[in-house]
């Protein structure tokens, strides 16, 4: 038994009269609750036989004196419903009481709570309720506040009453029988205890059994049999606690009379009260009788281990079934026929315990029959529709083990009938065209959907022909047989889909045979597709739907001209008498036009484009055929002609007048025949047109400082002079016309890259033109430099080889000119068809380094002077002529010489590691050159990092050697 004091400001409460409240965690399946008491009463040595039950004011223990020095005695008793416990787990119980004043709080004073019997109207000190177990003692006053509260825990107590379905305990709070005569001892309690509790119902178990088959819970006489693999084991409880979250089962299992070899595991949660885990059943031999149960699990309690289950280990697969049938032997010659049921006999091939098969076709397995008892065959009556069937069988034992498949492969006689189903509509007559190759049929049988066979005789060709009404719109199955006398030979079964769309065709507007022709009028026949039709609507493209009536037997002819060429889809319904309107028919067509298409790239039919004098590209086409020639004329000129290649043809015309243009064209066909005219009228920019040889437009050209000429072309015919803008220079510069109306000037560029020059011109009256936005590229002539080396971070060390490229847009140069920290100008011609030529060097110097070049025409010219200032490590050389850097080379086991070569000056020894091998040291000699024997213990890639260190201890960068060994 337990019992603790604990501090107001440590229990964080207010407690109250009377209080009861239970609060849950949404996290938790804990209820955490408070109960005040039901009822108390103390009684006084003084008044030995008058009852306080219930009274006023605090709740007295130990000695006390009166107003009128009398001494007295009390003990408290206060009782509690506990009902609330019942059937609970309860995982803590304090009990709590505060104190009112206490007579010395100096010292520790001990305190007592008993479990008594329960208080009656009569208690009194002389008829006190018998005490039934001490429940704790705790000590008052001391170290701990005074007054303070007063706690003991109470939990086993409460659990062992609550398993007893108790419905109340009293307690007895008193001072010990030793110290119950001192005044000194004396308290009193506020009379509002409280019982401060968690508890948690503990989940129960509803049922458990196997996966498969669903719930299956074998008996130990009776297991049920299983097979050597995974079975899910399953738990489904019940639990009181509705905020309960965490619901999981643990099981266990174990081969029956080997209980020391039990097993157990958590499951997974599937959600409420149902958990799974998945269990082997392979690793028990066959045979094996294996008992299993579970027990819920709430995330606080469990419940009781639920009565075992039993499962019998079946590793035994039976054996593939055997497939017969007479209708259809399996002796590679045609039997029976197409459509022509047959029966087949599956027998378990001598496995007893074999419950039913699976069959299917082709290797699929996943239709079932069952065997009317264990190891029984079955029948099967399956209609082949192919000329080579497989039956593909697999039987299935009481474990569910399945043998091995059998196929039974079949060959099937081809007498299944043909038949063309013709829709008529609804309510209309369709037909069906019967058809058959099998000499020797009589008759044909026709179902349509669930009616009854029809049978007619068939003619001497093995044909014939049927009328049939099909009632409603859908998918109908039609079945047809043939037969010889009464023997069915052959079936075949078609779905048909009815409509009652109503049937468009026109001689006119047929897709592909037949396009429709701009402005030549064509015409549409509507027939019904279901009875008492009085009209149709109909609607082009998306237009609105218009009506048409119909004849007096249901057809109507629509009359229309195209306006446009197009791919048309015609919209059509029909109405009938009663108001029902049928499903919309879609005729698709195409219109095409006589009269040419015209296209430009250059010069569009909207806006202003070009320039005089700029060509433009001119598309013509047409979807007509037999064509012979295009024939053209730009404005006013003569007409020209062109030769198509297929049916088209490009020609290039260049505008003389800015403004309104236009274009016109007309197809030559063979027959010598003309198409109607095709105008395309087109807008010409009056903006001035520039050109220059020096800096073409949209190309690179010159350099700053080279200048070049620029034509100004008038746009127009009035005009007086120009004005242009450089787009670097903002300035606009004014330049007059000469007597051509053309100006040249002369551009000076100053910057690299792409440049726009702006002009307008004007005429005399101050009229401007649009504007001209003219682009070139002027070269940029230095010489560009790339190379890993760069002033940032050091590479290398002295005598290392650095690769730097270099570049230049000025096409002109040949040769390339360099220099290492301003020594010798050395040379190398510049690569020829490509755009970087590469130049190597010799470190010389560690730190900083610069590297400098030039361009040198054939003429003898130089671009400017680039510098590329780079840094240079002390990173050591390293080569090897048995391993080559980045080769293959030697082999396992096969030594070879490195040599290290210091990269900066006084290195006295050098430090290797190999990958993750340990480091080596080698000392240099005076020259700082080092040589090491490695031998590689494996092949493929490896990495030799080598640094060295020079006398003062300093070490230098680190090379990474890689190579590859054979």
């Amino acid at each position: 038994m337990r019992a603790r004091r604990l501090l107001a400001a440590a229990l964080g409460m207010v407690l109250g009269a009377g209080l009861v409240s239970a609060t849950a965690a949404p996290a938790q399946a804990y209820r955490y609750g408070e109960i005040g008491k039901s009822g108390w009463a103390y009684t006084d040595s003084h008044l030995p036989n008058q009852s306080f039950v219930n009274p006023s004011g605090d709740a007295p223990i130990g000695s006390w004196a009166d107003a009128s020095g009398n001494k007295h005695k009390s003990r408290s008793y206060f009782t509690f419903d506990i009902s609330r416990f019942r059937g609970t787990v309860v995982h803590k119980a304090d009990l709590v009481i505060a104190e009112r004043s206490a007579a010395d709080c100096t010292s520790a004073q001990p305190v007592e709570l008993w479990r008594t019997d329960p208080i009656t109207t009569t208690t009194s000190w002389e008829s006190a309720p018998r005490h039934s177990e001490l429940l704790g003692t705790v000590q008052a006053g001391g170290p701990a506040a005074c007054p303070g509260y007063l706690v003991w825990d109470i939990m086993p107590a409460l659990q062992k009453l609550a398993n007893q379905d108790e419905q109340t305990l009293t307690v007895e709070i008193r001072v010990p029988h030793g110290d119950e005569g001192k005044l000194s001892h004396g308290r009193k309690l506020k009379p509002y205890p409280v019982i401060r509790s968690e508890t948690n119902h503990a989940p129960t178990v509803e049922q458990i059994g196997l996966d498969y088959p669903t719930w299956a819970c074998g008996t130990k006489d009776n297991p049920q049999p299983v097979g050597p693999r995974n079975y899910g084991l399953m738990i489904r409880g019940k639990d009181a606690d509705a905020n309960d979250f965490n619901f999981n089962g643990q099981f266990a299992a174990w081969p029956v009379g080997q209980e020391d070899q039990r097993s157990e595991q958590f499951g997974s949660s599937y959600g409420g009260t149902l958990a799974k885990l998945s269990w082997n059943m392979s690793q028990y031999p066959d045979g094996t009788v294996v008992a299993w149960t579970a027990r819920a699990y709430d995330g606080h309690d469990y419940s009781a281990w639920a009565d075992p289950c039993y499962v019998k280990v079946d590793a035994q697969r039976p054996s593939a079934p055997v497939v017969t049938s007479v209708k259809y032997p399996n002796d590679r010659q045609p039997h029976g026929g197409a459509g022509v049921p047959g029966t087949f006999t599956f027998t378990a091939n001598g496995s007893p315990d074999v419950v039913g098969y699976y069959w299917g076709r082709y290797g699929e397995t996943y239709h079932y029959i069952p065997a009317p008892e264990p190891g029984a065959a079955v029948t099967l009556e399956y209609t082949p529709r192919s000329f080579v069937e497989r039956l593909s069988v697999r039987s299935v034992d009481s474990a569910s083990n399945s043998s091995e498949v059998t196929n039974y492969e079949f060959y099937v006689r081809s007498t299944a009938p043909g038949v063309r189903v013709t829709v008529g509509g609804v309510g209309l007559p369709s037909q069906l065209s019967i058809s058959n190759s099998v000499e020797g049929v009589t008759e044909f049988g026709y179902q349509v959907g669930d009616g009854d066979e029809v049978r007619v005789p068939a003619d001497a060709d093995g044909t014939t022909d049927v009328s049939v009404v099909f009632p409603q719109t859908g998918l109908v199955k039609v079945q047809v047989r043939s037969y010889v006398g009464t023997e069915l030979v052959g079936a075949h079964t078609e779905d048909v889909s009815v409509r009652d769309t109503p049937f468009v065709t026109s001689e006119d507007f047929a897709f592909p045979d037949h396009d429709g022709v701009v402005d030549r009028a064509g015409s549409f026949t509507f027939r019904p597709g279901r009875t008492g039709v009085v009209a149709y609507e109909y609607g082009f493209l998306n237009d609105e739907m218009r009506r048409l009536d119909a004849a007096a037997d249901g057809t109507a002819v629509l009359r229309w001209t195209p306006t446009e060429p197009n791919w048309y889809v015609l919209n059509v319904r029909s109405i009938s008498a009663d108001g029902t309107v049928s499903e919309v028919e879609q005729y698709q067509f195409n219109v095409i036009d006589t009269k040419p298409t015209v296209y430009s790239s250059t010069y569009y039919e909207s806006g202003a484009w070009g320039g005089v004098g700029i060509p433009g590209e001119f598309h013509f086409d047409t979807a007509m055929p037999d064509v012979d020639a295009y024939l053209y004329r730009l404005n006013d000129g003569p007409e020209q002609t062109v030769d198509p290649e297929y049916s088209w043809a490009q020609v290039t015309l260049t505008p003389d007048r800015s403004g309104s243009n236009t274009l016109t064209v007309r197809t030559r066909f063979l027959d010598g025949s003309f198409s109607p005219t095709r105008t395309y009228p087109f807008e010409v920019s009056d903006a001035p047109v520039v050109t220059s040889t020096d800096y073409p437009e949209n190309d690179s050209a010159g350099q700053p400082g080279r200048t070049g000429r620029f034509t100004f072309n008038p746009g127009r015919s009035d005009v007086a002079e120009y004005r242009y803008v450089l787009e670097y220079s903002g300035e606009e510069q004014v330049v007059a016309a000469g007597a051509d109306g053309r100006a040249t000037i002369e551009i000076t560029p100053t910057h690299p890259g792409y440049t726009l020059l702006t002009v307008t011109s004007r005429a005399a009256d101050g009229t401007a033109s649009a504007e001209r936005r003219y682009y070139f590229r002027v070269r940029d002539p230095r010489v560009n430099v790339s190379s890993a080396y760069d002033e940032y971070t050091p590479r290398g060390g002295i005598g290392a080889v650095g690769q730097f490229g270099v570049y230049t847009e000025i096409s002109e140069v040949t040769t390339f000119e360099y220099q290492l920290n301003g020594g010798a100008w050395l040379s190398v011609p510049k690569k020829p068809n490509a755009l970087v030529t590469d130049i190597s060097v010799t470190m010389d110097r560690n730190g900083a380094n610069v590297f400098s070049v030039r361009g040198r025409t054939a003429a003898g010219e130089y671009t400017p002077q680039t510098d590329h200032p780079f840094l240079v490590g002390t990173a050591p050389l390293v080569s090897s002529t048995t391993y080559p850097a980045s080769q293959w080379g030697g082999g396992v086991g096969v030594p070879g010489e490195f040599t290290f070569t210091q990269g900066s000056p006084g290195v006295v020894e050098f430090e290797y590691t190999v990958d993750d091998g340990q480091p080596v040291t080698v000392a240099a000699n005076a020259a700082g050159v080092a040589t090491a024997t490695y031998t590689p213990t494996s092949e493929g890639w490896q990495t030799m990092r080598v640094r060295g260190r020079t006398a003062d201890g300093v070490w230098t960068d680190t090379t990474s050697y890689y190579f590859l060994v054979n």
